[in-house]
């Protein structure tokens, strides 16, 4: 295939991170973003993209007026999430306020709120506020939370918050409704799609979490790695017992739960049984850093966003990535230090 640009590039992980890729430039664009939109209005990379998504992951992205939208994996939505999706859309796309095309587009949360609650009535607004938010907001990325001046005249003593709606919504709400149309029709996916879905999802394989793909893997391991290098951001180790994808964008981290996890990992050994992890995270976090309260919950919840224990007849065993780290208590309390 055609060599994969460092625009190519932008497009790509913009879909993998967020789903969506828009062509109307915001203020705030950067200027290799205004490239990238500029680029994608020719077919040849258009086609080009097509072809990356198709030969990685088995489908393309849904394409309406060169806005692009790509979901699969693990984030699919629940019947619920799905409600709360075409709820706010119907309620953006009949918004009287955005059919003006003026150029402020921003539109009181709670307004929004309201509105979809008369349709989604199996959840409060305080549940909606968080799935829209969750939708929107931080996945999406088609609404911008916008505040009011205070400054301003007639502005009320209570000031709502605003969400300012991206341009390009109409064209999200089309493609939108072409996925949910096309995924009653799933693809048919060879091995090495199926690898990439587990991978862009979960992060790690290993021989025991996914026997039947393990061999896939191994079989195409080369392959499967340099699929992933064109798009400039992901590096695939593989090791004896496990397989890894590392996100080149994101730092290591070193809050206190994320090395309080590293420690526990250590210490599972052959195994821990269920009901005894909080009491073993509790001795971790106690001897790791006197004096703080570190929730168990927020420890657990390292240990599992990090793949570095896994579930096993009702005991908790180190996932094969933890032999990766060398992490001693000292070293764990110097890594706090220096943060």
């Amino acid at each position: 295939m055609a060599k994969i640009t460092k625009l190519d590039q932008l497009v790509i992980n913009e879909l993998l991170d967020h789903g969506v890729f828009t062509t109307t430039p915001l203020p705030a664009a950067t200027q290799i973003s205004r490239a990238a939109i500029n680029e994608l209005k020719k077919p040849s990379v258009q086609q080009r993209l097509s072809y990356y998504f198709k030969n990685m992951f088995g489908v393309s992205p849904q394409n309406f007026q060169e806005n692009l939208f790509f979901m699969i994996g693990a984030e699919n939505l629940s019947q619920v999430a799905v409600h709360v999706l075409l709820a706010t859309v119907k309620t953006i796309i009949n918004e009287p306020e955005l059919q003006s095309n003026l150029e402020d587009r921003a539109i009181p949360t709670q307004k929004i709120v309201r509105q979809v609650h008369s349709e989604v009535t199996e959840l409060d607004e305080r549940d909606l506020l968080r799935m829209i938010d969750a939708l929107f907001v931080k996945r999406f990325g088609l609404f911008t939370p916008d505040r009011l001046e205070e400054g301003a005249e007639n502005v009320p003593a209570e000031i709502d918050d605003y969400w300012e709606i991206h341009p390009d919504f109409n064209e999200f709400a089309q493609n939108l409704v072409d996925y949910l149309t096309n995924e009653q029709t799933r693809p048919i996916l060879n091995d090495v799609q199926k690898v990439n879905r587990f991978l862009l999802t979960e992060q790690f394989m290993s021989p025991k979490t996914t026997p039947r793909l393990w061999p896939v893997l191994v079989a195409h391991k080369e392959a499967i790695a340099e699929q992933w290098a064109q798009g400039g951001r992901f590096v695939l180790e593989v090791g004896d017992q496990y397989a890894l994808l590392l996100d080149q964008q994101r730092q290591p981290s070193v809050a206190k739960p994320y090395l309080a996890a590293l420690v526990v990992a250590h210490k599972l050994g052959a195994g821990v049984a269920a009901d005894e992890l909080t009491g073993l995270i509790k001795s971790v976090t106690v001897e790791l850093f006197p004096g703080f309260t570190i929730q168990p919950s927020q420890v657990k919840a390292a240990l599992l966003e990090n793949d570095l224990m896994r579930d096993q007849d009702n005991y908790w065993v180190s996932t094969p990535i933890v032999a990766r780290f060398r992490v001693t208590q000292d070293k764990a309390s110097e890594g706090e230090k220096r943060s």
